[in-house]
């Protein structure tokens, strides 16, 4: 794949001035994208196209908004499908098109020349590889020859990702690798401020409403409500089934009243949000800020809040190989077994490694069973957040110095994270038969022998859940700003986060994914002589252990130095701003599989004023 980036952007609008108090406007943004994008697997993008429509009315004291979002990733595909299907390629022009993979082809012909020459040993085992590589590859197309093109154009126009296009009977692969995304979002919103209407106190009210409308691809979104075998079929009138529509609902109310001679401002507000697929959830707010002679404000803020799960967290339905990606929605479970019917990725990785240090036999693997460790994955729900914040703010030191410090604790429960797990095939958790599809051999129904019974294998699955623990997260932060001399400023921050179970650990992943100390300092003038400015900005962040589905390491700590400098051309009534983000170039990840990050260099011209008249 090509791995460069382009991406061309294009924005327009249009404003109606009703009165003196309204204004109707209407916007369109575009934009096109050609890259690539890694999670479980690497997408190429190519011509990827997403469109907004925003039409918006504002007046005094209200406002309505609405907007669609229209999706279509184009020409994209799936670089792990494509490969997997042009590996099961077998044809040619003598060939009858039958899909066999390249190690298949190799583990029969390593088997034949066994047979043939006294079976395999070690005087002979290279030779044997030798003549079972040029047997696999005899029918396989090479890279850089036209027929790899052709194939590789072929696989990437398919959609189903691991089944015979239907569209294609004389196609040469078992499958497709095209990523169809063609998805659309309708929102709308209102907030009306009726504060005049009351004179105890301020309120703002206000509604909103969202409703994804996902059409089925096949690969990342199915119709459920198809068999389970057939979801990932194209009809005959070429889509997947029914559209989905994923939906939410909502309201809220604030109040806000000043006591004490206005040094005292409270806030409290509730909202009311409904999801189709949950129960509804009211979530209140409480807030109050104290300022004590002018210069010293205290605050603080309680929160209860609800997050249902997030499109792909709730409907998603994606092959990766192996291993099958599913939404937290119960139910998408039906019929496959992944909530009570599993056990946990971790545990089966233990068991095979103390099988297989005992010999690899049924035998120890019954003995070893106690290390299954039996998934029992919950219902899905909306994940739950207590919040608690308190903070304090202050000019001091004649207006010269602001100082800034806050402190927080969260505690999250059902945390909406992911979950691998196995579930054995036609078996039930718990028996032998269970115990034994865990096995990690190359085993299927007919090949018992004398010391293995028969296994149907194990399907796996990475699946959308909340973790059974309460999770706490807590932290403060600290920021000084400080204009010692003229317009020489100086100011830094740092913060401290942290998440740790309430109770003891689970099977769940959190993905914190945050540093525990960071922080950054600068140093700047604005106009250190007539129309010249600078800034400098020292960053540092700790290290820390970074976890995703595709990699889990550890993210070394780093620090960098960002530096601008500006000038200003009143007569051109413009800016010029160069410098650079990392200027020393110091390489550095920011997350584990991701790349390593340098410096980047930059000028800006800014003219403003251009249609004023007389420029």
């Amino acid at each position: 794949m090509n791995p460069e980036i382009d991406n061309l952007k294009f924005d327009g609008s249009l404003h109606y001035r009703i009165n003196e108090k309204a204004e109707l406007s209407y916007s369109y943004r575009v934009g096109k994208l050609d890259g690539v994008f890694q999670r479980g697997n690497k997408i190429k993008l190519d011509n990827v196209v997403v469109q907004n429509h925003a039409l918006e009315l504002k007046g005094e004291n209200y406002i309505i908004r609405t907007y669609v979002s229209l999706e279509n990733t184009g020409n994209s595909y799936n670089v792990k499908p494509l490969a997997d299907n042009m590996d099961l390629y077998s044809g040619g022009a003598t060939d009858t098109k039958t899909p066999a993979s390249w190690g298949t082809k190799f583990k029969t012909a390593l088997q034949t020349y066994g047979s043939s020459n006294g079976g395999l040993n070690n005087t002979n085992l290279a030779a044997a590889t030798a003549y079972a590589r040029a047997q696999a590859d005899a029918s396989r197309v090479k890279p850089g020859t036209p027929e790899f093109e052709a194939l590789k154009n072929t696989i990437i126009k398919l959609n189903n990702w691991d089944i015979k296009s239907s569209a294609i009977p004389d196609a040469p692969v078992t499958g497709g690798a095209a990523l169809w995304q063609k998805s659309r979002m309708y929102h709308a919103e209102a907030q009306w401020d009726l504060s005049s209407k009351i004179k105890i106190f301020n309120l703002l009210a206000g509604a909103d409403a969202r409703i994804y409308e996902i059409i089925p691809d096949g690969n990342n979104f199915v119709d459920f409500s198809r068999p389970i075998s057939e979801r990932n079929l194209a009809l005959k009138d070429g889509s997947f089934g029914k559209n989905i529509y994923y939906k939410k609902f909502g309201a809220f109310a604030q109040i806000t009243k000043t006591l004490l001679d206005e040094k005292l401002k409270l806030f409290g507000s509730i909202r009311y949000d409904y999801n189709p697929e949950f129960d509804p959830k009211f979530t209140p707010r409480l807030a109050a800020v104290y300022s004590l002679k002018q210069k010293h404000h205290f605050r603080m803020t309680y929160q209860l809040g609800f997050r249902f799960p997030a499109l792909f967290e709730a409907l998603s339905y994606v092959n990766n190989g192996r291993v099958k990606r599913v939404g937290s929605l119960s139910y998408i479970n039906e019929g496959l077994g992944y909530l009570e019917n599993s056990y946990t990725q971790t545990s089966v990785v233990a068991f095979n490694a103390a099988v297989s240090a005992q010999g690899n036999t049924d035998a120890a693997a019954l003995a070893n069973r106690s290390l299954l460790v039996w998934a029992n994955l919950p219902k899905a729900r909306p994940e739950k957040i207590n919040s608690f914040e308190i903070g304090y703010k202050s000019i001091l030191l004649d207006n010269k110095l602001v100082v800034d410090l806050d402190a927080y604790t969260n505690i999250y429960d059902g945390f909406l994270g992911q979950v691998q797990v196995f579930v054995p095939k036609g078996e039930t958790i718990g028996s032998d038969a269970a115990v034994l599809a865990m096995l990690d051999r190359n085993r299927d129904a007919t090949a018992a022998t004398a010391n293995t019974a028969a296994s149907k294998g194990q399907d796996r699955y990475r699946v959308y859940t909340n973790a059974k623990n309460k999770y706490r997260n807590f932290g403060t932060a600290l920021g000084l700003t400080w204009n010692f001399y003229k317009k020489y400023k100086l100011a830094g921050n740092v913060s401290y986060n942290k998440m740790k179970a309430i109770t003891t650990n689970d099977i769940f992943v959190t993905g914190f994914n945050t540093p525990a100390w960071s922080g950054n300092l600068s140093f700047g003038n604005s106009q250190v002589v007539k129309n010249i400015g600078f800034n400098l900005v020292w960053k540092w962040q700790d290290s820390f252990l970074w976890e995703s589905p595709l990699v889990t390491g550890q993210i070394k700590a780093y620090h960098t130095l960002d530096a601008q400098v500006s000038f200003r051309i009143p007569s051109w009534n413009a800016l010029i701003k160069t410098g650079g983000a990392n200027v020393f170039n110091k390489r550095y990840l920011q997350y584990a599989g991701g790349p390593t990050l340098g410096a980047i260099y930059y000028v800006a011209i800014t003219v403003d004023g251009l249609l004023k008249r007389g420029n």
